[in-house]
């Protein structure tokens, strides 16, 4: 076992649901399993961790890892990593992010990296979410939204990760309504089109809660295809 990298096919697809959930699943199975948000952007907040994502996974994975290892850098901007650090002038340290990642794998059995909006969102000149995901050498998991695009953002990403020789574990599609009836219907055309599993089928809810969301991926999700 060394790790997972979550992925979406755009931002506020559910990563964090998905990660923290896959997180508090595996703990609950025995795993040491160490959480990771190299990256988040946004207001900061009051109290608690700045970034609300990596409290989240903090919290579902029963961490006692220390806030600057989940969450190396945190730019107080809503906007991409690139942009963020433009506007702040701030150089985002990607050895800062390897060198915590490199102590996570080495301290735990599993680790899971949530990234930061879909692969080819920009990090530096040059240097996208997809890059990242090659240096640490780790297969990806990309989380879908059930909705109309589904198709054709589940095909790019797919499409893009291929190109880079990534391992894609599979694809999660996340906010599946009641009368979402062709659901099944394209998670078969999604393994048709592209040879890539679809592992689980996320029923929508209003918003992440830590004390269900373990038993929802446990429920919705085969993730322990993930460690086999």
């Amino acid at each position: 076992m060394s790790g997972i990298f979550i992925t979406g096919t755009d931002t506020e697809v559910g990563k964090t649901l998905v990660a923290a959930g896959i997180a508090g699943a595996l703990r609950r199975d025995g795993i040491d399993v160490g959480v990771m948000k190299p990256i988040a952007t946004g207001l900061p907040r009051k109290e608690g961790f700045r970034s609300h994502d990596s409290e989240i996974l903090a919290k579902t994975a029963i961490s006692s890892d220390p806030e600057n290892e989940i969450n190396p850098i945190f730019l107080p901007l809503e906007a991409s990593p690139l942009t963020a650090s433009k506007i702040l002038n701030i150089d985002i340290k990607l050895d800062e992010v390897f060198s915590v990642f490199k102590r996570l794998t080495n301290k735990h059995e599993f680790v899971i990296v949530e990234g930061i909006g879909g692969v080819l969102v920009p990090i530096k000149q040059n240097y996208f979410v997809i890059d990242m995901i090659k240096e640490m050498n780790i297969p990806v998991l990309i989380v879908s939204r059930a909705s109309l695009g589904t198709l054709n953002h589940t095909l790019l990403t797919v499409k893009a990760c291929k190109e880079h020789d990534l391992n894609i574990s599979g694809i999660v599609i996340n906010s599946v309504r009641d009368n979402y009836i062709i659901e099944k219907s394209i998670s078969e055309t999604i393994h048709e089109l592209t040879g890539i599993f679809v592992i689980g089928s996320i029923p929508f809810i209003d918003e992440i809660d830590t004390n269900n969301t373990v038993d929802l991926i446990s429920k919705h999700v085969k993730y322990d295809l993930l460690i086999s």
